[in-house]
């Protein structure tokens, strides 16, 4: 993929992937991605209107994605193809605060023809790396429906650890759901 000259965005390699904050003229991979797995995402994600399976919304969601990793806001990493042709997963870090707190929560998704072979495990992984060491955070967060198992076991395996429940915490699928906390703290920080 031709990197952006007037940003200096993360190009983060993993073995099969390669993850960037996604510039907008790009825009047509990101509704690629959703709208092939429209129904393999609509049981976690919110309910989208037709708008969000548009070119338009992700032309101006994408630049407002650059504009949060400017500002420091969010960091929301796209994990293409090694040839940049496909949208693999996502891996959003959000909300992210400084001072005395350094946090973010963390979302991600994958495609469904990609999922069962690790690929989140990979994306994650080297996001996190680069979450902890470059931006310097000391905690991620990163919640999921009780009834999502994968990711449960997906956040075990990166080192979460469950601190609590939210009882109808987010609405996704159009209900209100239940959600398992978690966080992961930066493993270079000691904790006194």
């Amino acid at each position: 993929m031709d990197r952006p000259i007037d940003i200096d965005t993360p190009f983060i390699e993993t073995t099969r992937t390669n993850l960037v904050v996604l510039p907008p003229e790009k825009a047509q991979l990101m509704l690629d991605y959703y709208s092939l797995n429209r129904e393999h995402l609509s049981a976690w994600e919110p309910t989208r209107n037709d708008s969000f399976y548009s070119l338009e919304h992700w032309q101006r969601q994408l630049a407002e994605n650059v504009n949060q990793f400017e500002n420091g806001s969010a960091l929301k990493l796209v994990a293409l193809d090694k040839a940049s042709q496909e949208v693999i997963a996502v891996c959003n870090f959000t909300n992210i605060v400084r001072g005395i707190f350094q946090a973010c929560n963390l979302g991600y998704s994958v495609s469904a023809r990609y999922q069962g072979q690790a690929y989140m495990h990979e994306v994650l992984q080297a996001a996190l790396a680069y979450v902890f060491n470059e931006l310097g955070l000391h905690r991620v967060m990163a919640n999921y429906m009780t009834s999502n198992q994968r990711s449960a076991a997906l956040l075990e395996q990166l080192g979460f650890e469950q601190e609590g429940f939210a009882k109808s915490y987010l609405k996704i699928a159009g209900r209100w759901q239940d959600h398992v906390l978690t966080a992961k703290i930066n493993p270079a920080h000691s904790l006194r």
